[in-house]
């Protein structure tokens, strides 16, 4: 009996460390995509994709064409082009506020969520400004 509260108590921690050691190397993964295409890319910073109720890590990047997102697991853009809104705020679809500035994206009926630090934000509607469905946007992506 005690050599199986052990063995238990010894599964418990190595579950424990092993998902504490991949939280942290998840960090480090999205650090090494923001300095990856971050020296060719106009902005670069780090965000929460909202998806539902889950909020995705993610590395968000803006150049001339395109703004990508990705983490380990997601490799993905949209073309600057195919935006028909961009909007600054602080609630998301959801109905919930958000913990940061929330940029949202529109493209084709389909918006996509990111929540940014407040400094990041502002950094952010510097390069890619809100602009409405009619409204002519422009993106500074010098």
């Amino acid at each position: 009996m005690n050599t199986t509260l052990v063995f238990l108590a010894a599964a418990v921690a190595l579950t424990a460390l092993f998902w504490w050691y991949r939280r942290l190397r998840e960090d480090d993964q999205l650090q090494a995509f923001l300095l990856h295409d971050g020296a060719l890319a106009t902005m670069a910073s780090r965000a929460h994709l909202i998806d539902g109720s889950n909020h995705i890590p993610v590395a968000l990047k803006l150049d001339a064409q395109h703004i990508t997102y990705q983490n380990r697991d997601l490799d993905a853009s949209i073309d600057i082009g195919q935006i028909d809104e961009v909007e600054y705020g602080s609630d998301l679809v959801t109905g919930h506020i958000a913990n940061g500035a929330v940029l949202r994206l529109r493209s084709h009926g389909r918006t996509f969520e990111f929540i940014l630090d407040l400094a990041v934000a502002d950094r952010w509607s510097h390069r890619l400004p809100p602009h409405r469905m009619n409204e002519e946007g422009v993106v500074h992506a010098t």
